[in-house]
């Protein structure tokens, strides 16, 4: 019997195999050999004792455990699955007595099979693949990423992927959404994955997340936010988060996470309500179960989601969530607006007297002075986070005019010394020094254009028609 904790468990654990019992092995190899199909009175005992079995050495609360097995050997002994005779029938019956029994929606019999084409119907290949093909099919999890009017900024999750496959995906959504003045994410269709690793983006570094109590290991797993999650934290962005009696596992920790911190807004009905986290234990060639192992603690409540759910703090029908989250994300991303722009004034204050000094220096041909007063002004942008490559170019062509030229090829050289491994700088003052008829400085920028870049074409071009056009003259 192998065991491997699930890539859709709600933790983040490394996919691993573990010999159970070679007793068991024997047994689940002799069965494959000999049965015909859960019609075969033994074989149907076999899987029937192997669920009880595992369910009262593994499942998560040791003393309900016991009281499981019990109660679902009881039920087997009274001739509930004498009638299954197809597999499929056999292991929707027990998962809905093992759920019904336990309240634990995680614990499942499932039947191996091959779910398309090309797959292999068991072996090691097995889940491999058919997780691979899910990820494909499920765009990693990200079924919608959209921008509304009011800089407010939506994502779609359907599934929490195992952060090696999904790291991507997430910077890039999480770029995608760095300008937001309100974010909502829509968990409603979410049943899960392998841990909850937005949290990382809207809450300071380092946050303990949810622990994860493992019964079978005895040890409690911590969870904390990445040091360096690939793109900028939005710890401060209004953030509400939509759900349903469908969200479940790891978006339920990622929403419980976020709701006892008080940095979401929950908007919709109460999750469903599974906390614990499974090990996939194959039977044999025709059953696997899912067993929940480990049980979620939360360092600020020390409780969990079990059972009870996520509770939204606006509660309404999971249809409606959606035009309920928007009426209030307007307001907040309008309020968010207003608190950013009181906050940048200040910068900006300070940019446009090192500006104005920096005009005055320059006209006065006070060169070196007129630097140190660029240097302050770019220090001040940085700060507001205003000062990017393309906001340095706008800047220095507000100075076209003859008596600003130093002022200009000032913040032109500036913009290639905070950017020097971009193309552009070096294209924008050479474009400058053309327009001034200055074809040295030129061919000079395009000369440092290529030592960054050697394959650029059009520098070497550009370098060729500025000599002849030089010679000409």
């Amino acid at each position: 019997m192998n065991r491997l904790p699930t890539p859709h468990a709600f933790e983040r654990r490394t996919t691993r195999f573990l010999l159970l019992s070679a007793l068991w092995i024997a047994q689940a190899n002799t069965f494959a050999q000999q049965h015909t199909g859960v019609a075969d009175g033994e074989y149907k005992t076999h899987v029937l004792h192997a669920v009880d079995s595992l369910l009262e050495r593994m499942y998560v609360l040791p003393e309900a455990a016991v009281a499981h097995a019990a109660a679902f050997r009881q039920l087997a002994a009274s001739g509930r699955y004498d009638t299954c005779t197809a597999a499929g029938a056999l292991a929707q019956l027990v998962t809905t007595d093992l759920v019904r029994i336990t309240g634990d929606a995680h614990l499942q019999l499932r039947v191996i099979a091959a779910g398309g084409a090309g797959e292999p119907p068991e072996g090691g290949l097995y889940h491999p693949i058919r997780y691979s093909r899910l990820r494909l099919k499920e765009n990693t999890g990200f079924a919608r990423l959209e921008w509304l009017e009011g800089n407010i900024g939506i994502l779609d999750c359907r599934r929490f992927y195992h952060l090696s496959e999904a790291k991507e995906m997430v910077v890039a959504a999480m770029r995608f959404l760095s300008m937001a003045h309100a974010i909502i994410i829509d968990l409603r269709e979410n049943r899960g994955g392998s841990g909850d690793f937005l949290s990382s983006y809207f809450l300071e570094h380092p946050t303990q997340l949810n622990g994860s109590y493992s019964r079978t290991e005895g040890t409690l797993t911590q969870f904390w936010t990445a040091p360096d999650p690939g793109a900028e934290r939005l710890t401060t962005v209004p953030l509400f988060l939509l759900t349903g009696k469908k969200t479940f596992s790891a978006a339920e920790s990622f929403a419980y996470d976020l709701q006892v911190r008080k940095r979401a807004t929950i908007v919709g009905e109460p999750t469903g309500g599974g906390a614990h986290s499974f090990d996939l234990v194959t039977i044999d060639d025709q059953f696997e179960i899912t067993i929940p192992t480990a049980r979620a603690i939360n360092p600020v409540t020390g409780r969990n989601w079990e059972g009870s759910g996520v509770v939204p703090e606006i509660r309404v029908p999971a249809a409606l969530a959606m035009d309920t989250a928007l009426v209030l994300a307007r307001k907040a991303a309008a309020e968010y607006g207003l608190r950013q722009s009181g906050l940048l004034q200040p910068f900006v204050n300070e940019m446009e007297r090192h500006l104005k000094k920096a005009e005055v220096l320059y006209r006065a041909n006070r060169l070196v002075e007129g630097a140190a007063a660029i240097d302050s002004l770019v220090s001040a942008g940085t700060r507001a986070g205003l000062i990017t490559e393309f906001f340095l170019s706008v800047l220095a062509y507000n100075y076209v005019a003859k008596e600003d030229e130093q002022m200009q090829y000032a913040l032109l050289r500036k913009n290639i010394e905070l950017f020097p491994g971009s193309p552009t700088g070096y294209e924008n003052l050479a474009s400058a020094c053309i327009a001034r008829g200055d074809i040295a400085r030129a061919v000079e920028a395009y000369t440092s254009l290529l030592r960054v870049h050697p394959d650029d074409r059009n520098a070497a071009s550009m370098i060729t028609q500025l000599r002849e056009k030089r010679e000409k003259q």
